[in-house]
Parts: structure tokens; C-alpha cells; sequence
């Protein structure tokens, strides 16, 4: 049992690190982290079931030396940052993940020199397949259509994703190479060709960065204190290894500056930096553009500092960090998921004993990698690579965020165990150690498994809203979170469909239950603005625009819903100046313009008014309101063929809306269009039957066609359905009581 354990241990893991950087799927959100995390829990449940078995097989035992014991003071404190977390699920995930790392380091720590090898050698041919995908991408001769946020990206959604994971593969194919023989000479000089030329590819200066920081110091210190200088000896004895070294030496010095062969259009493109290789070097060393990052950290700081001791728990950076963005990063279209560095992500979610913990346990790591030759536990080569991806990827860390990543982060805390090894120190029993790593790997499938789900809905929602299928968002929403309420902004989904029904008690409900697990979303303030509004409720829909606005100070939206609020309010003077304060930053805001545009009509200045109309239709010819407010503007001057175009396109934006069809009805009847008019009225009616506009205007209509019995029972339903003006009413009864005349003068004949 103990080798058919053994056997199955070392597949797996070797099997994890091969699978996980090259799985994705497609129709879901997060269409590569999900993937690649329920394939590492998957494979780590099997590699820990060979640990068990090997286990209980040989009475294992592991021993509790300094570094474990960091390790475990640093899982125990990501526990206890549970102290403070509002969302139970994003906790439960966070948490779950780390802790399976961390048993994947305690496997390490008992790797012998054949497990390590086959797991370096899964980890190198796993680096050849997808930088050669990466490359192909990149001169646009194949994968062209696989998914990607930014090009080139091979398997992993999106460029910089890719260099973490080259930043701990890397250094494998470097030494893997130095000390090889024969034939894989060959594999791993292609692999570290292919994955250095995908590195500068990917034009990630923080990787490049990491990759050489990791790769010159360790080999520094093995030339020092190990037997390098003698390895690299050897390899300029060996005719194969000065060929194959030499070509590949020459292929990276002639393809590293090669332009890319596809089109850069979308919003993650290379900038003017990173146009090409030699411009992305010298930017590293004289551009001060660091994208926001330093002032995010500054702000990140103040986060870490209110929550020093327990942070803000598991996955909750995302969630408090908007209540101290202060407009640094917070957009209207992107809010940060996680600070871009990992140690103030570990300080700001975990507090800060937590981030000493974890630098200590790094710091006793490395040192006992330096410290300890030529021990059972393995070769200096093992080590030298240990030692290369620990430092590159926590520099890389610095700029970046790898420890979300599991292609990236599971080989460093493997190769953390490699490095540490059997530290002096007490031992005990694996077997429990063991058993728990695979009750909780196993869970760790089931909640990604449902997260999966829940993505799949979460990106069908989103799918809806552009399409302005609000049923169908709210569909899919509430299918979603039978799964679990994974993502916050599924309940603003929710809740905007709602809204856009007309259902405000749902829609409340849903925002509400945004600000239980997410307190600081602007959405969701926003979204209880709206809904405050259209209940009369205006003092309280200005606490929610005004909270929504210190949380996003940049949104034109929220100004913009804001200046609506005023206008209500009868306030015009100020909705005015928040209108024209978002159009001076973003002159072709579409909701600006229609309402600015709205305050003039009202004023009179309709030469004005139609000029703001026409401005927010060129952003958005379908705009519905925007075109149905200028068609009404055109009824007004008797300008009526011009209304109808307005009032089709109108349609064209908003399909099912029964005042628009009204409006085209009055429009066409005053072209004397009249059988088009009473389609028009008629399907107003069908859409909407409470409407009581239609039933009056194609009630009038028909009366002037002497269709007097049609005549009756439509403003019959018109009383029966009108709250305003009573002379519409008398109105009415008029026109009934001549149509009744007429029907029985028609009788008597």
C-alpha cells in the first residue's frame, strides 16, 4: 500500500502541476480561475489520498520545525481574520484555498529526489505546451479565438495571468538544463526558450523583474556555497549542451523584439510603454506610470492600520477598500478585486502579525535551503530552483497578485516544502494531516463546483442587462444564487432587474442585501437612489446618491441620477450644474445630455434643448429616452414626420415600451397615417393595459372615423383607469354620450 500510495501522491501532484495552467472553460465569468482551481482541488484530493495511504501504510511522521510552525501560525491567523468578514461564501473560498496551500507545502516538505523531479519535469513540459500557445498568439499564426482579456495570453485569460506562472517555471527549465544529460537537454532548453520568449511577450516588466531578480541571486548563492560553479563547468564541457544553449541564447536575442502579428484593439492593450520589447525595457527604468498602484497602497495602508491585528478577513479587501479609494482607483466601469501586492493584501485581509508570520516563514525557508547541503531530503538542484521561483514570485508580488493564482502559487508552496524539508523539530503523524487535507481539498471542489454555476448565470445577467432583457436578468440572477451569493454584485444585478420592472420592494430588497455582505458599493447605493426617487422617498434618495458619490467620485451616472433627484425637487438651477459638471469631463455622456437637454425643453429654449438631444443620440442613436424626449420636443413645433423617425428609433432601444408606441401612435395620426395610428395605439394597449393614454387618444381618433361603438368602450376604460385632470374625464363623457346619440339617430334609421 505504501508504494501504490506513494505512486498515486506524486502522480497527482505532478498531474496538478502539468493540468492546472493549461485548464479554462468558456460562458462563464471567471473562465480561468475557477477552472484552474477546481482542477488543483481536484488533484490535490487525489495526491492526499496517496498521502494518506502512504501514511498509514509507514507511520509517516512530519516534523514540526520552525518554518511549519510559521506556516501554521500564518493559517491560523487567516482564521482568525474571520472575525470581521460580511460575506460568509467570499471568506469561506479564500480560506479554503489557502489552507489546501499550505497542506500542499507540508507535502514537499517530505518529497523525495524522485517525487521532485517528475513534479519539476510535469511543471517544465506544462510551461513548453502553453508558451508555445502563447507565441502562436502572439504572431497571430494559431488560437487566435481562444478567450482572452488581453493578447497574447495562451490558457490563462490574460497576459500578465501568464507571466506569473513563467516566473515560477521558468527557473525549473534553467537548472533542470544545467544539470541534464542526454536527451532532455533538448526538452528543457525548448521549454525555456519558449517560456523566456512568452515572458517578454507578455510585456509584464514586474514579472521580468521577479524572473531575474530569483534566477541571479540564487545562482550566486549556489555559485558560493554550493557545487554550481562546478555543474556550469561541466555543462561548457558538454558539445550538446553549448549547441543547444547558444541556439537558444541567439532565438531569444532575435525574436525578443519581433512585433506582435495580431491587432491590439481592446481595453487591456499595450500602451505606448509597451509597444515593443526594447521600449518596455527602457520604460522599467524612466517611467514613473505605475497605473495607480502607489496610490492605491497608500490607501490600502489606511485599511491595514484600522484593522491592524485581524484585517478584514478572507477575500474582503475588495469589499472595505472602496470606503478609502477617495476617487484613487474606484471607476465607474472597475472597482480593484485585490490591491496588486500581495504582502499588503496579506496585511490589509489577515492584519499584520499575520504578514510577519508569513515573511518569517519565507525568510526561515530560504535560509534553510542556503543552510542545508546534500541532505536525504534532496539535491542542490532542487534547491537552487526552490530558491530562484520563491524570490521571483514574491518580487513579482510586490507589483502584482500571484497568490490569487493557482498555476503560480501551488509550485511555490511545493517548492517551499522542497526547500525547508525535515527542519528540526518535533514530529507527528501525517495521517491526520493527511485525512483533513482531503475532507478539505474535497470541499474545496464542491464550492468551486457551485461557483462554476454560479458564473455561468453571473455572466448570462450581465449578457441580459446589455440586451436590456430584464426578465431574463432577473432570471438568471436568481438562478445563480441558488448556487450561492459567490459574487455581491449578483444581488445588484438582481435588483436592477427588479427596478427596471417596476418591482421597487424586490428591487430594495435585492440592493439591501448588497450592502449586508458588500457595505461599501456604490451600486448599490446607487440603485436604492433610484428607487427612493421613484417612490417620492427624495430625502433619502439623496443619502444614497451622496454615499454612492463619496464611494465613486468619478461616476457620471450617479451625478447624473443626482441632478434628476434636484430636478424632481423642483431644483433645476442645481440638477443644471451637476449636468454640466459631468458633461465637462465626459462631453458625450448620453444621461447628461438627455437631461440637461430636458431643463432647457421646460424653459423654452428648444433650439438649445434639441442641440443636447442630438448630442446624447450620437453616443447612442438607440437611446430611448433621448429620442422619444426630442420627438416629443418635435410634436411641440408641429414637426411631426420628424417625431415618427424619432419614435421608431426609440422602439429600436426599448421594443417593449408602451408610452413610446403612444407617442408614434399621435405622431402618425397627425401625418393622417391613420391605420398605422390605431396599430400603434392598439399595441400601446396590449403592452401596457393600465396605460390609460392610448385608450383617450385612439378613442378620439376612431370617434373622428365615426366608429362610434369602439368609441365608447375605449373611453369607458379610460375612466375607469385615469387619476389626473377630471376634464379628461368630462371629456370623455361627452364623447360617449354624442357616440350614443349617433348609434341610435343610426337605429331609428
Amino acid at each position: 500500500m505504501e508504494s501504490a500510495g506513494r505512486h498515486v501522491s506524486t502522480y497527482g501532484i505532478a498531474a496538478l502541476l502539468a493540468v492546472v495552467p493549461l485548464v479554462y472553460v468558456t460562458d462563464i465569468y471567471g473562465y480561468t480561475l475557477l477552472p484552474k482551481r477546481l482542477a488543483f482541488y481536484g488533484l490535490l484530493t487525489i495526491a492526499a489520498t496517496g498521502w494518506l495511504l502512504r501514511s498509514i501504510s509507514s507511520n509517516q511522521t512530519i516534523s514540526l520545525g520552525l518554518p511549519t510552525l510559521l506556516a501554521t501560525a500564518y493559517g491560523a491567523l487567516t482564521v482568525v481574520s474571520l472575525f470581521n468578514t460580511t460575506h460568509t461564501t467570499a471568506a469561506h473560498v479564500e480560506l479554503t484555498f489557502t489552507i489546501c496551500l499550505l497542506g500542499l507545502y507540508l507535502i514537499g516538505t517530505r518529497a523525495t529526489n524522485g517525487d521532485i523531479g517528475i513534479w519539476l519535469d510535469a511543471l517544465i513540459i506544462s510551461g513548453l505546451l502553453s508558451s508555445a500557445i502563447g507565441v502562436l498568439q502572439y504572431f497571430d499564426l494559431a488560437f487566435g479565438q481562444m478567450p482572452t482579456n488581453g493578447k497574447p495570453s495562451s490558457t490563462f485569460g490574460y497576459r500578465n495571468f501568464a507571466a506569473m506562472f513563467l516566473v515560477s517555471a521558468i527557473p525549473a527549465c534553467t537548472f533542470r538544463f544545467l544539470y541534464a544529460r542526454g536527451w532532455r537537454v533538448l526538452l528543457y532548453a525548448a521549454s525555456g526558450t519558449l517560456c523566456t520568449l512568452f515572458l517578454l511577450y507578455t510585456r509584464t516588466r514586474g514579472a521580468w523583474l521577479g524572473t531575474a531578480v530569483g534566477l541571479t541571486l540564487s545562482i550566486v548563492v549556489f555559485l558560493y556555497f554550493g557545487d554550481l560553479r562546478a555543474i556550469m563547468t561541466d555543462a561548457l564541457r558538454d558539445r550538446l549542451k553549448i549547441i543547444v544553449g547558444a541556439g537558444s541564447a541567439i532565438a531569444i536575442m532575435i525574436a525578443a523584439d519581433m512585433q506582435p502579428g495580431f491587432t491590439d484593439q481592446g481595453l487591456q492593450r499595450f500602451d505606448d510603454k509597451k509597444s515593443s520589447f526594447g521600449v518596455t525595457l527602457k520604460s522599467t527604468f524612466t517611467s514613473t506610470d505605475d497605473r495607480g498602484r502607489r496610490l492605491m497602497w497608500e490607501r490600502s495602508l489606511n485599511l491595514v492600520w484600522d484593522h491592524l491585528f485581524t484585517g478584514v478577513g478572507p477575500g474582503h479587501w475588495q469589499y472595505v477598500y472602496p470606503n478609502y479609494d477617495k476617487g484613487a482607483m474606484v471607476r465607474p466601469d472597475s472597482s480593484p478585486k485585490r490591491p496588486h501586492n500581495d504582502f499588503i493584501w496579506i496585511a490589509s485581509e489577515h492584519g499584520l502579525f499575520a504578514l510577519i508570520a508569513y515573511l518569517a516563514f519565507l525568510a526561515l525557508v530560504l535560509v534553510s535551503a542556503v543552510g542545508k547541503r546534500n541532505n536525504s531530503n534532496g539535491s542542490e538542484q532542487w534547491k537552487a530552483i526552490a530558491i530562484a521561483t520563491l524570490l521571483g514570485v514574491s518580487v513579482h508580488a510586490f507589483f502584482s497578485f500571484p497568490k490569487e493564482q493557482p498555476q503560480v502559487i501551488a509550485p511555490f508552496f511545493l517548492l517551499a516544502g522542497v526547500a525547508a524539508g525535515s527542519a528540526p523539530g518535533r514530529s507527528i503523524a501525517t495521517t491526520p494531516i493527511a485525512a483533513a487535507l482531503i475532507v478539505l481539498s474535497a470541499y474545496g471542489s464542491y464550492i468551486t463546483w457551485r461557483h462554476l454555476s454560479f458564473d455561468y448565470h453571473y455572466l448570462a445577467a450581465l449578457l441580459s442587462e446589455d440586451s436590456e432583457n430584464w426578465s431574463g436578468m432577473q432570471n438568471h440572477a436568481k438562478v445563480g444564487l441558488e448556487s450561492g451569493d459567490f459574487r455581491s454584485h449578483m444581488y445588484v444585478i438582481l435588483g436592477r432587474a427588479h427596478e427596471k420592472q417596476g418591482h421597487f420592494d424586490q428591487a430594495e430588497a435585492a440592493y439591501e442585501q448588497t450592502l449586508q455582505i458588500a457595505p461599501h458599493s456604490w451600486h448599490a447605493h446607487n440603485g436604492l437612489g433610484i428607487v427612493n426617487k421613484r417612490r417620492g422617498n427624495n430625502e433619502t434618495a439623496m443619502v444614497h446618491y451622496e454615499r454612492a458619490l463619496e464611494l465613486s467620485p468619478f461616476s457620471s451616472s450617479v451625478r447624473t441620477n443626482l441632478g434628476a433627484l434636484y430636478r424632481s425637487m423642483g431644483n433645476d438651477d442645481r440638477a443644471e450644474g451637476l449636468f454640466r459638471r459631468v458633461l465637462t469631463s465626459e462631453p458625450a455622456d448620453k444621461g447628461a445630455n438627455n437631461n440637461l437637454a430636458n431643463i432647457l425643453k421646460a424653459r423654452g429654449d428648444l433650439d438649445s434643448a434639441e442641440v443636447y438631444y442630438l448630442k446624447a443620440l450620437k453616443s447612442d442613436p438607440t437611446f430611448p429616452q433621448a429620442n422619444q424626449n426630442l420627438g416629443d420636443l418635435l410634436m411641440s413645433q408641429k414637426r411631426s414626420s420628424e417625431a415618427a423617425d424619432r419614435y421608431i428609433a426609440a422602439l429600436e432601444g426599448s421594443p417593449n415600451n408602451s408610452h413610446i408606441y403612444w407617442s408614434l401612435g399621435q405622431a402618425l395620426e397627425a401625418n393622417a397615417n391613420v391605420r398605422s395610428a390605431e396599430a400603434h395605439y392598439r399595441e400601446a394597449i396590449r403592452l401596457e393595459p393600465g396605460f390609460p393614454r392610448p385608450y383617450f387618444s385612439l378613442g378620439t381618433m376612431l370617434y373622428s372615423l365615426h366608429r362610434w361603438q369602439e368609441t365608447i368602450e375605449l373611453f369607458g376604460k379610460f375612466k375607469t383607469l385615469w387619476k389626473g385632470d377630471s376634464k379628461f374625464v368630462e371629456f370623455a363623457d361627452k364623447r360617449i354620450k354624442a357616440s350614443q346619440d349617433w348609434i341610435a339617430r343610426m337605429d331609428k334609421k
